[in-house]
């Protein structure tokens, strides 16, 4: 594991959090986050658009090393993310190589058929190491986020990297790049997930042509899910996230509502897996088929339990202030798109075989018929590279 780590750390990518008590939970994630550019990024690591920045990138940096990369002869480097998001309908695998001839280098899109290193894994993970920033960070902190990450993939390595250090500072720069244009992906409803969310609306709010529609907004949005994941929510805890509108001031927080701030004006409540797959299409990207197909998917899920008479999913307002001013769901009108763009891939069902049959099905809207869930290591570790046997 070192040594991935430590090749990972040359090459290009990034580190994430965890969860516990929510105050424990969210010390874990800023530690990831304190690692990982400003922002959220907007591009998908290794697609088209991310290749097209990184030759960019690369031919920078290998120009004002000219000298020390003349020598170099023929290189190339290939990287291979499987499970990439659905909405990109990249099918199993998104990849990118690029191959350098002395000073000269060019990034393409898709697999190498000849390279002289391959690194492989899963693509959540390798965009969030992609995300970690080296210049203007605690290395101690940058070394964590990288070997926690590191233990949540399985990883495939062909050959290695030549004995040159120029080459090393090219790649260390093109690193930190793409770190800002690349998007993580985290597990959803998360604290890291949140993280996501508290940026794009604390953004957003303060933009002019929000700021002053939402300045006499008091107003308090919730979701909360139960039943969660012990992958992600080692501790039990619910998974969720919150939105409370203060006279403009937006503040967002992981997990249930805290007591002083409810009631919710609006709440949705209900248990964890059966929200995932709806929960990260994009929607801006589906076909009319996918629709479909979540039309379907839905009918089953969140039908009425036959034990309970209840919805898995309920929707209330239990202030009784009325519906989210206009205001703020223009603010709030983008997340559930973006958050899509951002959540990872893996399912509860991949992991723990008695959930319900209408929930553990992978439904092809969601993600690949090709998704491997071998790339990750949730049946052995939680997102926080902690040992689920303990």
């Amino acid at each position: 594991m070192h040594r991935i780590v430590t090749l990972l750390a040359v090459l290009s990518m990034n580190v994430l959090p965890a969860v516990a008590t929510s105050a424990e939970a969210e010390t874990k994630a800023s530690v990831v986050l304190a690692a990982m550019a400003d922002g959220i990024g907007d591009l998908t690591f290794a697609s088209p658009q991310w290749v097209d920045a990184a030759q960019e990138a690369l031919a920078a940096a290998a120009s004002k090393h000219a000298d020390g990369l003349k020598d170099l002869g023929k290189f190339t480097l290939c990287e291979v993310g499987h499970n990439p998001p659905a909405y990109l309908h990249a099918g199993a695998k998104l990849a990118w190589y690029a191959t350098f001839n002395g000073p000269q280098v060019t990034a393409h899109t898709g697999e190498a058929k000849e390279c002289d290193i391959k690194i492989q894994g899963d693509h959540a993970i390798m965009s969030n190491l992609g995300r970690i920033q080296y210049h203007g960070n605690d290395p101690k902190v940058v070394a964590a986020a990288q070997a926690r990450l590191g233990k949540l993939s399985r990883w495939e390595i062909e050959g290695s990297m030549p004995e040159n250090e120029v080459l090393a500072a090219v790649f260390r720069s093109l690193h930190d790049t793409m770190a800002a244009r690349t998007m993580p992906r985290f597990v959803f409803m998360t604290p890291e997930w949140v993280s996501t969310a508290r940026h794009i609306l604390s953004t957003r709010a303060t933009l002019d042509e929000y700021a002053d529609g939402i300045s006499d907004v008091v107003y308090t949005f919730s979701e909360e899910f139960t039943d969660t994941p012990r992958y992600a929510f080692p501790d039990g805890s619910h998974g969720g996230f919150w939105v409370h509108c203060n006279y403009g001031q937006i503040t967002v927080g992981a997990g249930a509502l805290p007591k002083e701030l409810e009631p919710a004006d609006f709440l949705t409540k209900g248990i964890y897996t059966p929200v995932v797959p709806v929960g990260r299409t994009v929607n801006a990207a589906m076909t009319e088929t996918e629709k479909a197909e979540q039309g379907t998917y839905s009918a089953a899920a969140f039908r009425i339990d036959e034990k309970t008479n209840e919805r898995p999913i309920s929707q209330t307002q239990p202030s009784g202030k009325g519906p989210m001013p206009p205001a703020l769901g223009r603010v709030m009108m983008t997340l559930h798109d973006e958050l899509g763009k951002r959540t990872s891939g893996e399912l509860p069902s991949d992991f723990d075989q008695g959930i319900k049959s209408e929930w553990a099905t992978a439904q092809n809207f969601d993600r690949s018929p090709d998704y491997a869930s071998s790339w990750v290591r949730y049946d052995e570790v939680d997102i926080y590279a902690e040992p689920l046997s303990r």
